[in-house]
């Protein structure tokens, strides 16, 4: 009998090695080599820090939030990045919609891939994807505004834009799983994005809003986005823990509907 002394004990897989990390490396390919898409991602918000750089920052001056006066820039740069972590959720959203419609996870299915890493890293990325492009909206914010936040008050927005990353991922990516029809899926994941920032106190205050939009922004899960990242920019964690919890509870439903969606497409494989 001899013994094997070069391989060593069998270790099992980590993040770092084995197939998630190779799902890993996959689902960023996928999300950045198209640039159509992250182009398309990208110009919207930067129209708009163009915009509020240049005119309605000046026209508009300060706004009444929560009983006292803030400058327009402080109350709409969360709107901003809403508008960003929207965008690059869409990207997200529509590459696993069009992996779905060319059926490449039939292509995956055939190598030895463990369907949690497969769910993990898409998850992982997606998020990680959209949290990089919420946080370059707001260095571009610091570049053209000026705010004097308190540090814990900072540690808040990073807190709120991770979170609020996590909950909207999930939202694009669960729609990606419920929709079949290409041109239904497209005219969706396109019109949704700005019917959910503009339909929520985003760039106004809630007081005034219509009536009927008032309302309705109370089912947004953009208000909560807005609201968790503004509350903690202005009142930091003690204002914005409770809305943090909101979209954690949500991200966390989104999350588990997708990695059961996306089993079941895998045992039917």
């Amino acid at each position: 009998m001899t013994a094997d002394l070069v391989s060593g004990p069998s270790r099992g897989p980590t993040l770092l090695r084995g197939d998630i990390a190779a799902t890993m490396y996959r689902e960023y390919l996928l999300l950045t080599r198209n640039r159509t898409n992250l182009l398309l991602a990208i110009t919207p918000s930067a129209v708009y820090l163009l915009l509020f750089a240049t005119s309605l920052s000046r026209l508009i001056g300060d706004v009444r939030y929560e009983g006292r006066l803030v400058s327009y820039p402080e109350f709409a740069v969360p709107a901003l990045l809403l508008s960003s972590m929207l965008a690059a959720a869409t990207t997200a959203g529509a590459s696993l919609f069009q992996e779905r419609l060319g059926r490449m996870d039939v292509e995956l299915w055939s190598y030895p891939l463990r369907r949690g890493s497969y769910v993990a890293g898409k998850l992982i990325v997606s998020t990680l994807l959209i949290l990089a492009q919420s946080l370059a909206s707001l260095g571009v914010s610091l570049l053209v505004f000026t705010f004097r936040w308190p540090p814990s008050h900072w540690v808040a927005i990073l807190c709120g834009i991770a979170v609020a990353s996590m909950a909207f991922n999930g939202l694009y990516l669960l729609l990606a799983t419920l929709f079949k029809d290409f041109q239904r899926f497209t005219v969706t994941i396109n019109v949704l994005a700005p019917t959910l920032l503009f339909a929520s106190p985003s760039f106004y205050p809630a007081p005034q809003m219509a009536p009927v939009l008032r309302w309705l922004s109370w089912a947004n899960p953009v208000t909560y986005g807005i609201r968790c990242i503004r509350d903690g920019a202005l009142n930091g964690f003690g204002a914005a823990w409770p809305w943090m919890l909101t979209l954690l509870a949500f991200a966390a439903i989104a999350w588990a509907l997708i990695g059961r969606s996306l089993m079941a497409r895998a045992r039917e494989i």
